[in-house]
């Protein structure tokens, strides 16, 4: 049974109570007043010995009872005790009546008249309106209940919808209704669980994105060992996309080192840490896999992935580049030292070992100083920044060819330009120059004897210039193309040694073509010759 019912048949027994009230209050009104009038008719009876009063019967008592109706008089009257007034409700002739008693010296004055009840116009009226009444009233509050009752019901229906997500509908009361502040809370309660469901999705919106441009790999775990959070880097390094529905983890980790690491991550609930080589991609990674929650029943595992193949790469650079650097500066150091300690042990007095020792250590000494020259230019390629300046490109080169005249005329090559006079470019002068100079060395150098090379540039219109240095030597094999820039790689190492070459014209010319934001190109064919191709900016 609900409240608004057990609150109705409240009301209803209520208004029954009040009605039996009501009655017995009008009847208890109604005796008086009847009494009150039979006593002022027997005052009137008295003084006027009137006769044939309307609807009464007065009947004087002398002791003796000629009539029933007079016994019924006279016992009520000694039951009484002979007062001098009484008013007493009896049956007499068959009906109800009020009777007003009235003591005169011996004799007793009886007034009678049948008595009023609620069966009166007036006081059927009267309950008539009562009763009409509380229905009304009690109809207006049930309504108001039930009315009430679906405002709470729709009230309880918002909670659910704001639990479920949804928007709650609107509901409007007046202040000063009782249920008003419930109302008013749920309406406010669903405005600020909207409010806060949007900050929460914004949020996650940035937090999504944060997640996708983050440069690591990032991939989150529940207890259950399903993916619940992945960025698009993480597929990336293990190579494949990974769905962003939950799945096992197992189907993107093939990697044993790495499953078995988060495995022992999930059994111990500590943070496990490793560098780990990943399969299908070959990409090294430091791999963490941390614990969020330990030790509850909804913890998870936190897998970060940093890929660290370049740096290995670079670190590898660097191990390659220090041994042939040892090696290279103990190739010279081994002959300078050795030739020397020949001549003071008595060479130098032979004219002709004197002259061939000394010839070989200052070869030696020249190819030590080169080897120490190119190092340095790697050097300043890697850390000096581009210091710009207008450079006339024809007349750059010019001083580049006159600087190598020795070498062109001891190889007979014929060196050629086609440069137009007017180009100019805005460039790093000593950059460009050493490109130029490690470019035109090799072309001589790799050339046969009176062999042709060609230097030529043209102002391309997508605001570039393309330089191209071309001869017609010993060209270079296919396969040996890509491996040209390698800091220390010889084509022809032992030709390359014997013209005082270090290996690293080449690489320097790619690293300054790099930090000038150009590009170069090798097009060779063996016993034919060799092309490159440098283009570069020229804003």
């Amino acid at each position: 049974m609900t409240a608004s019912i057990r609150r109705t048949i409240t009301l209803c027994l209520l208004a029954i109570a009040g009605f039996f009230c009501l009655a017995w209050g009008m009847e208890t009104l109604i005796v008086k007043e009847q009494a009150r009038s039979l006593q002022m008719v027997a005052d009137i009876y008295q003084r006027n010995q009137v006769d044939n009063l309307p609807d009464v019967t007065v009947t004087t008592l002398t002791g003796t009872a000629d009539t029933t109706n007079e016994r019924l008089l006279q016992e009520t009257l000694t039951r009484a005790g002979q007062p001098k007034h009484l008013t007493q409700s009896m049956r007499l002739s068959g009906k109800l009546q009020l009777v007003y008693f009235q003591k005169q010296s011996n004799t007793y004055l009886a007034v009678s008249q049948v008595k009023d009840t609620l069966a009166t116009p007036a006081a059927i009226s009267l309950l008539s309106l009562y009763l009409a009444t509380a229905v009304v009233l009690i109809g207006l509050d049930y309504r108001h209940r039930r009315h009430e009752a679906e405002l709470i019901a729709q009230s309880v229906a918002n909670l659910n919808r704001i639990r479920h997500q949804k928007q709650p509908e609107p509901v409007i009361l007046a202040p000063r209704s009782p249920i008003y502040p419930l109302v008013e809370a749920v309406n406010r309660l669903g405005s600020e669980v909207v409010h806060l469901r949007q900050k929460v999705r914004l949020r996650q919106v940035s937090f999504d994105r944060l997640i996708d441009h983050l440069p690591l790999g990032v991939m989150l775990i529940d207890s259950d060992r399903e993916v619940v959070l992945r960025n698009e880097v993480m597929g990336t390094l293990v190579g494949h996309p990974i769905s962003k529905s939950r799945h096992s983890y197992v189907d993107d980790i093939k990697t044993y080192a790495l499953a078995r690491m988060i495995e022992h991550t999930f059994r111990s609930q500590s943070t496990h840490h490793q560098e780990i080589t990943l399969i299908g991609t070959n990409k090294a990674v430091d791999a963490s896999a941390v614990v969020l929650n330990p030790h509850t029943d909804h913890f998870q595992v936190l897998v970060i992935l940093y890929d660290v193949t370049y740096l290995r790469q670079v670190e590898q650079m660097q191990l390659d580049f220090v041994g042939n650097v040892s090696h290279e500066l103990k190739t010279p150091v081994t002959a300078i030292s050795g030739f020397a300690e020949t001549l003071l042990q008595g060479a130098k007095d032979d004219p002709d070992a004197l002259k061939q020792f000394l010839t070989i250590i200052y070869q030696e000494s020249t190819r030590l100083s080169q080897l120490i020259t190119d190092i340095l230019a790697l050097s300043q390629a890697d850390s000096q920044n581009n210091s710009v300046q207008t450079v006339h490109l024809a007349k750059l080169v010019a001083s580049v060819e006159a600087s190598l005249q020795q070498q062109i005329t001891q190889k007979q090559v014929h060196v050629m330009t086609e440069i137009p006079e007017d180009l100019t470019l805005q460039i790093d002068e000593m950059r460009l120059s050493q490109i130029i100079r490690n470019l035109l060395t090799n072309a001589i150098f790799y050339n046969h004897e009176a062999g042709n090379v060609l230097i030529s540039a043209t102002q391309k219109s997508n605001q570039q210039v393309e330089l191209v240095v071309q001869d017609n030597g010993i060209g270079i094999e296919s396969d040996e193309q890509q491996r040209i820039f390698e800091r220390f790689y010889r084509v022809d190492k032992a030709r390359s040694r014997n013209n005082g070459g270090t290996g690293l014209g080449l690489a320097i010319v790619a690293e300054l073509v790099a930090k000038l934001d150009g590009k170069i190109q090798v097009n060779s064919q063996l016993g034919v010759g060799t092309r490159f191709v440098i283009t570069l900016p020229n804003e």
